[in-house]
């Protein structure tokens, strides 16, 4: 069910995204007794984490996740193309049916002017 979406930012950049999360539809996803989590890593097998996107549901009816990533952080990223997911989960059970609702290239580019 993951939609594929690349993400690219800069090192020392602040991001701020608002992901709307559909179903095989096309129709808003309700996101509505959920939870959602999601990480960037380096490869599929990296056992590192390299960022955790910390996303929040704000509108569980319409589907919007938003990811708010400080410059204070993203000035220490590596310049690559990594990847990301974001699945969601039922609240308040982290280990229960997790589904993924994001996926993609997250890539982080280098700052120029410093």
């Amino acid at each position: 069910m993951a939609t594929y979406y690349n993400i690219t930012g800069y090192q020392g950049d602040y991001l701020q995204l608002t992901l709307n999360v559909k179903d095989s539809n096309g129709s808003p996803l309700n996101l509505s007794g959920y939870e959602v989590r999601g990480q960037v890593r380096a490869s599929y097998g990296a056992t590192g984490v390299l960022l955790d996107l910390n996303p929040t549901i704000t509108n569980s009816i319409s589907g919007a996740i938003s990811i708010n990533i400080n410059s204070y952080i993203s000035q220490d990223l590596p310049v690559s193309d990594h990847i990301y997911d974001i699945e969601r989960y039922p609240s308040g059970i982290p280990t229960g049916n997790t589904i993924k609702l994001m996926r993609g290239k997250f890539s982080i580019l280098p700052e120029v002017t410093r």
